[in-house]
């Protein structure tokens, strides 16, 4: 299944709100930035029924490279403020990471 997350109150991506709820998360790998996806069919096998028409937000993200080895794709959430943080995906060397706000 496409990795998913759910998010309990409306937040933001991007100056994007977003409303609350279960959503699948996808990367495009390249060169110099990657493309994140949030797309809102969470229920979906992979991108085998991946579809652009159910994207919420994309983002073209800048990865960082560690010295330190991650072995299994890694999702967290790093808290930045009351009600801000990052989204933070890490894999082996590469680390990925985006702003999310709670929206009261």
């Amino acid at each position: 299944m496409a990795s998913a997350m759910e998010v309990g109150k409306d937040f933001k991506v991007n100056d994007k709100i977003i409303p609350s709820g279960k959503y699948a998360i996808f990367t495009i790998p390249g060169k110099e930035e990657w493309i994140i996806i949030i797309n809102k069919n969470w229920d979906q096998h992979l991108a085998d029924e991946y579809s652009a028409n159910d994207d919420v937000v994309r983002l073209n993200v800048k990865p960082t490279f560690t010295e330190e080895v991650t072995e299994r794709l890694n999702y967290a959430i790093d808290q930045t403020g009351e009600k801000t943080g990052q989204v933070v995906i890490s894999w082996e060397k590469i680390r990925l990471a985006f702003p999310i706000e709670i929206m009261q």
